[in-house]
């Protein structure tokens, strides 16, 4: 059981990492492109879970997994929500524009965005946050529920409500499932497949900024 020091601590330890971070984002404290912050507390939390010996290291990969038909049920679900979300807040030159209009760029994305994007986003969401901060609550479901709203609040640097409501509601949806399965592995590709899916429609227009 954790004494009331470490309780406090984990809770200040969370706010500074998952409030002030994107906080700091926001208001553009870091000159720098985005991404290397990412990539640096991507990197600290993977080196962390790699190094813990009370980490299972199956989290990696499928874990036992056998929800194949929920996750099926799942991703037909956001991928329709997706579609009428972008028809109703795009303008129809926006549909499908970056396959269209920048193949290129559309297409590193659909490459790089699993690794680069979902995959590390996962490792520091689920992976790492409910390693060091379950704990903290006793009630998954509200624990699932304040992992989502904080993977909201990370969206708060594209500067609209629709990428952080948006990512909220997702976000809980795969906090569930690693609460479920987990598995960093089958939440990564998820995420992968629901972030391209956004960027091929046009919806990505809301989640992404020139210097990320």
């Amino acid at each position: 059981m954790l004494s009331l020091a470490n309780r406090l601590w984990l809770w200040i330890e969370l706010t500074l990492i998952f409030i002030g971070g994107p906080v700091a984002f926001y208001v553009n404290s870091f000159p720098i492109p985005k991404s290397i912050p990412l990539l640096a507390v991507f990197l600290w939390a993977l080196i962390w879970l790699l190094a813990s010996r009370n980490f299972n290291k199956k989290s990696f990969g499928l874990n036992g997994f056998n929800g194949w038909k929920a996750l099926y049920i799942r991703l037909t679900l956001a991928l329709s929500v997706i579609v009428m979300l972008t028809i109703a807040t795009l303008p129809k030159e926006r549909i499908f524009y970056l396959p269209i209009h920048n193949t290129r760029l559309w297409i590193a994305i659909m490459i790089f965005y699993p690794i680069w994007s979902a995959f590390t986003q996962e490792v520091i969401y689920r992976g790492f946050f409910y390693f060091r901060y379950e704990k903290l609550m006793n009630n998954p479901k509200l624990f699932a529920f304040l992992n989502g709203v904080l993977f909201g609040f990370l969206h708060i640097i594209f500067k609209n409500w629709i990428a952080v409501l948006g990512a909220a509601v997702i976000g809980a949806v795969w906090a569930y499932t690693y609460t479920k399965h987990r598995s960093i592995l089958i939440v990564s590709l998820e995420h992968a497949i629901v972030g391209d899916f956004i960027f091929t429609i046009g919806l990505g227009y809301y989640f992404y900024v020139p210097d990320f």
